[in-house]
């Protein structure tokens, strides 16, 4: 089993309250949720309007799932047009049972 972590940095440039910030920010998240099966929050910034961080947690059986899995995310974060991407981070672990 693979597991594999993202920390988007995100900034939202038309968001100039919090509640502007949530609506794209709230619908990114559930895109996310329904289209690739990964769980994601908001992880830090939540008190500013115009940044976001969300972190995103995945789980595949192999390495090149995991991978493609990741990637695919990563592509459809960067083709957002209502953000601007500053910055992903990602891990990825394996966990063996011996």
């Amino acid at each position: 089993m693979r597991m594999g972590f993202m920390r988007v940095d995100l900034l939202l440039p038309g968001s100039h309250s919090l509640k502007e910030k949530r609506r794209p920010l709230r619908s990114l998240m559930e895109k996310l949720r329904n289209r690739f099966h990964v769980s994601v929050a908001e992880v830090d910034l939540q008190d500013l309007h115009g940044r976001a961080v969300v972190g995103v947690a995945f789980v595949a059986s192999d390495g090149g799932v995991l991978a493609r899995e990741m990637q695919d995310v990563k592509e459809f974060i960067y083709n957002n047009p209502e953000f601007q991407v500053l910055d992903i981070a990602d891990r990825t672990l394996g966990w063996r049972e011996d």
